[in-house]
């Protein structure tokens, strides 16, 4: 039974490696009240180590769904970007193969389909320098993030880790296809994620499959927040509309 008073779906969303909820400030407010935005913080983030790391895609999806639980048996929407594009799809793949409830659609953000290999495979192998050479031509983060070292050792560490546990992640071709539609999201100058990388995400529904191209690079929803925000809105207002 729906909540009283709660939007009629909810928006799951996962973000980059590296990162962490924060990503998704701002969102409820440009999404309006149509969805629920839930930012989801994956395991072993914080400060104190409280939670466990998961060092393998299987586990991760399995603590995930039972992190979720009850939120997962109400209509749903998941949005993942970059390696968050991953762990939607291997969290909605799991839901699939053990005919559990799928999201209502899959929007995946920055990241190739999951059978094809990653352009940063080799990144958990990177010496530090060349990681956070690689962070900082990726993201064109402020410069005041930039100059605290302390900050950008610990992305650097958190980075080279979530590479590594996207490194477990197997692809399959042909692929499992899912039951729900996928959206897929693509900057126009992301130098990891080319237009057939995008497209191959077909592979992986067995509905429909819609790639939006829009300007900016890897992190495109900061920097074309306004273009990226008009393609999501009604993707969002036809699914509340049917739940």
């Amino acid at each position: 039974m729906q909540d009283r008073g709660r939007p009629p779906v909810r928006l799951l969303c996962f973000h980059h490696a590296g990162g962490s909820p924060v990503s998704f400030l701002g969102w409820q407010r440009a999404l309006g009240e149509a969805v629920d935005v839930v930012p989801v913080s994956l395991p072993g983030r914080e400060v104190d180590g409280a939670s466990r790391r998961y060092d393998d895609m299987d586990s991760l999806a399995r603590a995930l769904e039972d992190e979720l639980g009850p939120v997962l048996e109400t209509p749903y929407l998941v949005y993942g970007h970059s390696m968050g594009a991953l762990v939607a799809y291997r969290l909605a793949l799991r839901r699939a193969r053990l005919a559990r409830r799928t999201p209502e659609r899959l929007l995946v953000g920055a990241y190739p389909a999951p059978h094809l290999p990653h352009p940063l495979a080799h990144g958990a192998h990177l010496s530090d320098e060349d990681l956070s050479a690689l962070l900082l031509d990726l993201s064109q983060l402020p410069e005041r993030l930039t100059a605290d070292r302390q900050w950008l050792n610990e992305r650097v560490r958190l980075i080279r880790a979530d590479l590594r546990l996207c490194g477990t992640h197997c692809g399959q071709r042909p692929p499992d296809a899912l039951p729900c539609p996928i959206d897929v999201f693509t900057g126009a100058a992301d130098p990891l994620v080319n237009t057939e990388a995008a497209h191959a995400w077909a592979f992986h529904s067995r509905k429909e499959c819609t790639v939006h191209v829009l300007p900016g690079g890897h992190f495109f929803p900061r920097e074309s927040k306004f273009s990226f925000f008009e393609r999501l809105r009604p993707i969002i207002s036809r699914v509340a509309e049917v739940t």
